[in-house]
């Protein structure tokens, strides 16, 4: 099994805490960033694991450092930048249904923002199984010339690219720029993965057997598309499916959940041929691994180890 390289943002979410007077309220930081779940949880899932970004000289750049690398994410493609950039929050507010909405709080630019092209080297990408980015870095430069030459490298070494496209439409100026930005990515892509929400804003349809069409037809090999309590569906040149969701009682929060399904469907197809079999076991995995990630507040703290995928897979 090959190491998974994960490039793009990573923030530090800030969430709710006690009251502690009436003019004091506790806040309780957590690293995050999709990207960087995507990282961590592919190490907790026993694969190789590195990340490439970019975070501020700050409090809040040391402790993500910390965080990654005590999960055993390789940081060496992390760049830090000097005040007055600062490490990107996330304010996130959980709703009772365990769905959540964020408020960024970014410098201009952002940390995240100026991993430059001569950031990325071939030796980040060399021997990797998967390079996984998604659309994030694309808003602005020089953050979206480093995804491109990453994308650029994996295909010219034969590493499969995964692109969660991961699309907040809040931080675009429009769908329009999003889907511009969006477009090239996608014929460097082997695996492409959206949400269904995500489908019309970006490919211009909600029908998943037209969308998952129109990517296949532009060389994607494998299609994924998260449902959330619906499952997911998976779809290449020859065959096509869906898998059910896992039920795990309530859902605490969501944050991360669909990073741990890629994750999670990446560590098992490392290394082997997109076989039907082989496709649905790794996507059925996924949809374990998201829902799994729903059980406790925070990006990172829920993402499942190796032991508890197999639990839960197991109907233990």
């Amino acid at each position: 099994m090959g190491k998974i390289v994960a490039l793009g943002e990573v923030v530090s979410d800030i969430y709710r805490g006690e009251e502690i007077s009436a003019v004091e309220l506790g806040l309780v930081a957590r690293p995050g960033g999709a990207p960087a779940n995507v990282a961590v949880a592919a190490s907790r899932l026993g694969s190789e694991a590195a990340f490439v970004g970019s975070v501020g000289e700050d409090l809040f750049g040391d402790f993500i450092l910390r965080a990654l690398e005590s999960e055993g994410v390789e940081t060496g493609g992390v760049s830090r930048q000097k005040p007055p950039t600062r490490t990107s929050l996330a304010f996130v507010e959980i709703a009772p249904d365990g769905d959540r909405e964020f408020t960024f709080y970014r410098s201009s630019p952002a940390a995240d923002e100026l991993l430059s092209a001569e950031d990325v080297t071939d030796d980040l990408v060399a021997g990797a199984s998967f390079v996984n980015f998604g659309s994030i870095p694309l808003i602005r430069e020089p953050s979206r010339s480093a995804t491109h030459r990453i994308a650029s490298l994996a295909r010219d070494q034969g590493v499969p690219v995964a692109f969660d496209v991961n699309f907040r439409e809040h931080l675009w100026e429009n769908k329009e720029a999003a889907r511009e930005a969006v477009d090239p990515l996608l014929d460097l892509s082997t695996i492409v993965k959206l949400g269904d929400d995500e489908l019309e804003p970006l490919l211009g349809t909600d029908d998943v057997d037209e969308a998952t069409r129109g990517l296949l037809d532009r060389g994607v090999l494998l299609v994924l598309v998260s449902k959330g309590p619906d499952g997911a569906f998976y779809a290449t040149r020859d065959f096509r499916g869906e898998v059910p969701a896992f039920d795990i009682g309530e859902v605490v929060d969501a944050t991360g959940a669909g990073d741990a399904f890629l994750a999670a469907t990446l560590v098992h197809l490392s290394g082997g041929a997109f076989t039907e079999e082989r496709v649905r076991e790794a996507t059925l995995r996924g949809c374990a691994a998201g829902a799994l990630a729903c059980t406790q507040y925070g990006a990172m703290s829920a993402l499942p180890t190796k032991e508890d995928l197999e639990r839960l897979m197991s109907g233990g």
